[in-house]
């Protein structure tokens, strides 16, 4: 099997795995852990602060990701607001709402797959933008980001409160 078609395979499978458990996490009742909440921020801080470094060159890149952290922000409080705190002998939990986080998987990764298909058959006759410089990609993205940040901030500040 050539190293190109190994590498495609392996890309796709751990796209799938972590499609997945981003949706799981999103699905019933949920244990309240800070230490993951502190780890998805500084991760996902990285990440954009990488996305924002790359991007000053292209204007439209970082208004694409830009775009989309200010509607992911508010989407994210949303989430909040509708996600339910529970307190029982097992400890602190949480339920988030269903319909918000499997929405915006569906779309990351719905855009991701989509990117993967058209620059995997994409031949050199045809105008594509090279992977992650797609305003719409990093919009997307930039909606991702912004509500795990605000969600994941306010799980921390909710998980603090119950100490």
């Amino acid at each position: 099997m050539p190293s190109a078609h190994f590498l495609s395979i392996l890309m796709v499978c751990l796209f799938l795995w972590g499609g997945y458990r981003r949706v799981r996490r999103n699905i019933g009742q949920q244990p309240l852990h800070p230490r993951r909440a502190i780890t998805s921020i500084s991760i996902l801080s990285v990440i954009s602060a990488v996305i924002i470094v790359l991007s000053l060159s292209h204007p439209r890149l970082l208004l694409g990701f830009g775009g989309g952290l200010l509607p992911g922000a508010l989407l994210g409080f949303l989430g909040l607001r509708l996600t339910r705190f529970e307190t029982n002998a097992a400890g602190h939990s949480y339920t988030p709402n269903t319909h918000i986080g499997i929405a915006l998987s569906a779309l990351f990764v719905g855009r991701m797959a989509y990117r993967l298909i058209v620059l995997n058959g994409a031949t050199t006759g045809q105008n594509h933008a090279p992977p992650f410089q797609s305003p719409l990609t990093l919009f997307i993205l930039g909606l991702t980001v912004g509500y795990y940040l605000v969600y994941q901030t306010g799980l921390l500040i909710h998980s603090r409160d119950k100490k």
